[in-house]
């Protein structure tokens, strides 16, 4: 790859998650907060919880916002892919909101606990990894093939 298009995959990275975040920020905060809501009631209501309260995570909510940029702007993918993996991909991360939330309700206190919001921070990364593991493992070294015992690698002769 070249200097001039990986500029161009980061410029586009950035515009991306510029305009993602002012929408998320403008509107789809409210709307998933409230579906949120609505779900996880439900939901606590199934697992015993009664109406257990739903932790203050909105913010942590944006790790969607990485996600959605970043399969956007890889090159390569397969279209098909992509759509898979964007759609399977945000209702993982809704998912891991929910499991999230319910390891707030299990800690006493004002905040999550500390493991769980590096999970829900790096969580959109990995997802996005092994969705664009077939392109990103171009960028990989591939395996090496040892040397014979008793030669001397070619790199070494040329230092003798």
């Amino acid at each position: 790859m070249n200097v001039a298009k990986a500029i161009l995959i980061v410029a586009s990275f950035i515009v991306i998650s510029i305009g993602l975040t002012w929408i998320w920020h403008e509107s789809l905060r409210i709307h998933y907060g409230e579906l949120f809501t609505n779900v996880a009631l439900k939901l606590h209501g199934a697992l015993g919880l009664g109406h257990a309260p739903i932790a203050g995570l909105r913010q942590r909510y944006i790790n969607f916002v990485p996600f959605v940029a970043l399969l956007l702007v890889t090159p390569g993918l397969a279209l098909r892919r992509r759509s898979l993996g964007l759609i399977v991909g945000v209702v993982v991360i809704s998912v891991s909101h929910f499991a999230i939330n319910l390891t707030a309700l299990m800690t006493p206190g004002p905040s999550i606990p500390i493991l769980a919001a590096l999970v829900s921070d790096t969580f959109p990364f990995l997802i996005w990894f092994i969705v664009a593991f077939p392109v990103l493992a171009k960028f990989m070294p591939g395996p090496t093939t040892p040397e014979p015992l008793g030669q001397v690698p070619e790199t070494d002769k040329q230092l003798e």
